[in-house]
């Protein structure tokens, strides 16, 4: 009989903690000090969890606002002290049940395919401050009460936790990459301003975690083991002295704070003898040693399953001539250049993408492919998951390349010069080196070449250089505080691609509108993700929902949005600020980006451009020159 997926997650939680309690007695000093701690913390946390619950179901005219507030928030607190061990050991559940975004989710991998309405606790911080909380009491008393049934059951089968040296170090070390993206950015907190107060607690935790190591020094690791607990309290100490939400210095802390700790504890662990060979499959690089470092992500994680990975030279050569040759189009009209133009930030500049018909358009922009490997899900409508598989939908497109990989076999085989090159990349895999797949994955190892981390951003905060403007500064803290950008653009590649472990790629519900009216405006009409033709994806919820792509290099990028309607930053800026169509007073169902005004000032969202402009990199931009295939 086949199990359900959940069953078989019990049954493989249920096994874990038998082995587990069976190989405890061979463990020391710091696993089981920290299993022990998080075992307490997490019982503390459920139990904060019965008492919420308890407490919603009293008489709904007995409840006061101020104290339901209260408890939610030391609720939070409380999990605060067990997130970075539980997010991850127990992501995707973490991420399913306990402390995901407050949306609507769709979910195969634990309830077979069973719409999920806004639950855990970042939906009960969005409801207890909402302005019309009274109205609300029911709906949560029943999300609290879901809550304790995941909780309860994670309670049962998760403890004690199953973990050793390396995976801990990892944990912290994802931990603090988590504080500075989620926490400190207002992700985690979407109704509250508890950001600060939260991220404080997360690094006491994390701190009183790592101190267990102290019993297990190496003579070479203790001025490194006492310099990583004097950056914990260093940073504890600015969380302190400054709990406003909105003024908190994220850049302050990101370069004296973040980055030093996530690169000590790999030199921590290094010196104290600890495997520093990941434990967790996920996109980190884990030999980085900086947030915004080079390679930092490592893009080799989201092309897997490709023919070959992507990171070969011999490909990446292929591939780049590829991209620049027209003649692999039908009638010779078109190559990936047309749409995508170094000269543009490999964009068109047009509102619409061109097409192989003079003056017509498609339906959509021209998305930069600069960054674009650092992602789950590709295209506006999130269409695809492989960057290989993208390639299939600009060939066959009647309005593109309109002709088959077959065709364009037989023409590439012609050519010595390319018969060389597929030989050189892919000789020995199939019988024939030039095929469907060599073709479309020598085309998505130059896409993911093009990778954007030397901008002057970049160089400032890895202490590169000392020359950033002040008005930048301020633009950075306002993106990634006030403002609320970087709850959705997450660093370092500032997309929707998902922190700390970078798994999962996010669309949003902005209501975008036909150009910038904000006295009429008129609402696109695309339904973007919910039709692409993708089952999981047929969803409601997710009508009018499009991929969350990078801002990196997003001066050279306009026009802007999926349907390039709005000509500068400026207009994008407005738009933002006045709560995208939602807060303009237009019905947009399911509007992911809050509708309340940010009430940024003229100089507040000036300053943001002028950061948002320090992301540009002009590294493959350069000396580039168009090529055709000779026949």
């Amino acid at each position: 009989m086949k199990l359900s997926v959940i069953t078989c997650l019990i049954f493989t939680l249920l096994f874990t903690s038998y082995q587990t309690k069976q190989n405890q007695t061979y463990k020391e000093g710091v696993v089981i000090d920290v299993s022990k701690l998080y075992a307490q913390n997490f019982l503390a946390f459920q139990d904060k969890v019965n008492q919420l619950v308890d407490f919603t179901a009293k008489n709904k005219s007995d409840i006061l606002i101020s104290e339901l507030q209260k408890r939610v928030s030391e609720t939070r607190l409380a999990y605060k002290k067990v997130e970075f061990l539980f997010d991850y050991n127990q992501t995707p559940y973490n991420r399913t049940f306990i402390n995901g975004a407050p949306f609507t989710k769709y979910e195969e991998d634990f309830t077979g395919g069973q719409v999920l309405n806004p639950n855990g606790l970042q939906t009960l911080d969005l409801l207890v401050n909402d302005d019309n909380v009274a109205t609300k009491l029911h709906q949560i008393q029943s999300v609290a009460t879901d809550l304790k049934s995941r909780v309860d059951l994670m309670a049962s089968i998760h403890i004690p936790l199953n973990t050793n040296k390396t995976s801990i170090i990892e944990a912290l070390r994802s931990g603090i990459i988590s504080v500075f993206t989620l926490s400190l950015t207002g992700f985690d907190t979407p109704g509250s301003s508890n950001a600060i107060n939260e991220s404080h607690v997360s690094l006491e935790t994390m701190l009183k975690n790592f101190e267990y190591f102290k019993y297990e020094l190496k003579p070479e690791a203790k001025s490194k083991f006492k310099a990583i607990k004097h950056l914990y309290l260093k940073g504890i100490g600015l969380l302190e002295s400054n709990p406003d939400f909105d003024s908190f210095d994220r850049m302050v802390f990101l370069k004296q704070i973040i980055n030093p700790i996530y690169e000590s504890l790999l030199d921590f662990q290094t010196l104290n003898g600890i495997d520093t060979k990941p434990f967790k499959m996920h996109a980190q690089n884990y030999a980085s040693r900086n947030l915004f470092a080079k390679d930092f992500l490592d893009t080799n994680y989201y092309g897997y399953f490709t023919y070959l990975p992507l990171n070969s030279q011999a490909s990446i050569t292929l591939g780049k001539k590829l991209f620049e040759d027209s003649s692999l189009s039908k009638d010779g009209s078109m190559s990936c250049v047309t749409c995508h133009n170094p000269k543009k930030g490999f964009t068109d500049g047009s509102e619409k993408s061109p097409t192989n018909q003079p003056h017509v358009f498609g339906i959509r922009n021209t998305p930069t492919v600069i960054n674009a490997g650092y992602s789950t899900r590709f295209f506006w409508d999130m269409r695809e998951y492989n960057l290989e598989k993208q390639v299939a939908h600009v060939v066959d497109n009647s309005q593109e390349f309109n002709t088959s990989f077959e065709v364009m076999a037989d023409k590439l085989r012609l050519n010595k010069e390319y018969v060389q090159l597929f030989e050189n990349a892919y000789k020995g895999i199939d019988k024939v080196t030039i095929n469907r797949r060599s073709i479309s994955n020598a085309i998505a190892a130059y896409v993911n070449s093009l990778q954007s981390f030397n901008s002057s951003f970049d160089q400032y905060v890895r202490n590169e250089t000392n020359n950033y403007s002040e008005r930048a500064k301020r633009g950075f803290n306002l993106f990634a505080g006030k403002a609320g950008c970087a709850s959705c653009h997450f660093m370092p590649v500032f997309n929707g691609t998902v922190p700390p472990f970078y798994t999962d790629s996010e669309s949003e519900v902005l209501g975008i509108t036909k150009g910038l009216d904000s006295i009429n405006p008129q609402k696109d009409t695309d339904l973007g993700r919910a039709v692409n033709g993708l089952k999981v994806d047929n969803q409601p919820f997710l009508e009018n929902s499009f991929k969350t792509v990078t801002l990196r290099n997003i001066d050279l990028t306009a026009p802007y949005m999926h349907n390039g309607s709005f000509k500068t930053l400026e207009e994008v800026m407005d738009f933002y600020n006045l709560g995208g169509g939602a807060g303009m007073g237009l019905d947009i169902k399911n509007q992911t980006l809050p509708k309340d005004h940010l009430d940024l000032s003229k100089q507040e969202k000036e300053d943001i451009i002028i950061f948002l402009k320090t992301l540009t990199d002009t590294t493959h931009l350069v000396n580039y020159s168009v090529s055709k295939m000779a026949h």
